[in-house]
């Protein structure tokens, strides 16, 4: 076996396309169509709880003012990044990191954000602020077109929000977690509590927008104890409201793991929890002469 790191995602589809690779993960959603047209190629696309994220830090300006923060989450036009930008291969976000794909511990009964640019221009007027900046990496299939598709929706209540493009190469260590506004991805987790208590936990290490809640710690733990389903969905019920009202995290849409490969190649997993088959395609797959 063979691994290549082609961060390119236009590079990587080409290296598929022309018979250099095998296999790539996540295949760009703009290329979908290409690669589906392409005899001997064939679009694995998996539902998932999976999520692109924009990350506002709590901790500095202008993510320490809530009205900020409230504004905007309430321009977010999550439909149309499903469809327009993931091609349907995902599905509505909403600014917590649960969805259905975690089945009984999923709180549907929690509305989804609507985009409301007025009580968008409303939040923002009351903070303040006219303006702020926002690095982003390609770091999830769409997450810079779903930005720049945000920057479109600010001007037009007139908040000026200025996109900076940087590398993938040095993004994890140099932005994410350090800028006052960036982009995350995550892959699904086993568990709802599993992926609640790494990313919103207010200890927790990699605690996007550094969002502290107490009540949120005291939740995590009652949810780890509780062997009924019904109490421990109310419990999940609380925590996913309390992130979706206030942490810093923006979460449009949740994504499906979407890789492409040869015909050639048989057997990956069907697995929600990361590119082909949660990265167990080196046990189960192979490729037929």
């Amino acid at each position: 076996i063979q691994i290549f790191a082609i961060t390119d995602a236009v590079a990587r589809v080409n290296a598929l396309l022309s018979g250099d690779v095998e296999m790539i993960a996540d295949l760009d959603p703009k290329a979908i169509k290409q690669v589906e047209s392409t005899q001997g190629i064939e679009v694995k696309s998996q539902s998932s709880g999976a999520y692109m994220g924009i990350c506002i830090m709590l901790d500095k300006h202008p993510g320490i003012n809530p009205d900020f923060v409230r504004g905007m989450k309430l321009l977010q036009r999550r439909d149309k990044i499903v469809k327009s930008l993931l091609k349907g291969h995902g599905t509505v976000g909403n600014d917590q990191p649960i969805n259905a794909a975690y089945g009984a511990d999923f709180c549907a009964d929690l509305p989804i954000r609507a985009y409301d640019p007025d009580q968008a221009k409303h939040f923002l007027g009351k903070s303040g602020i006219t303006s702020a900046e926002i690095q982003v990496a390609e770091v999830s299939p769409g997450i810079t077109d779903a930005v720049l598709m945000w920057q479109r929706e600010c001007s037009k209540i007139g908040f000026d929000l200025q996109v900076k493009r940087v590398p993938n190469d040095g993004f994890w260590g140099a932005v994410w977690m350090q800028t006052p506004i960036n982009v995350t991805t995550w892959n699904m987790r086993p568990t709802a509590t599993i992926m609640l208590d790494i990313a919103f936990a207010p200890d927790a290490p990699w605690n996007d927008t550094l969002w502290k809640d107490d009540r949120m710690g005291v939740l995590l733990k009652m949810a780890k104890s509780e062997t009924d389903p019904g109490k421990r969905l109310e419990i999940q019920c609380e925590m996913q409201t309390l992130a979706h009202d206030g942490s810093g995290m923006i979460i449009p849409a949740h994504t499906n793991i979407v890789d492409a490969h040869s015909s050639k190649v048989k057997g990956i997993p069907n697995l929600a929890l990361g590119n082909l088959g949660a990265s167990e395609w080196p046990e189960f797959a192979w490729l037929e002469a």
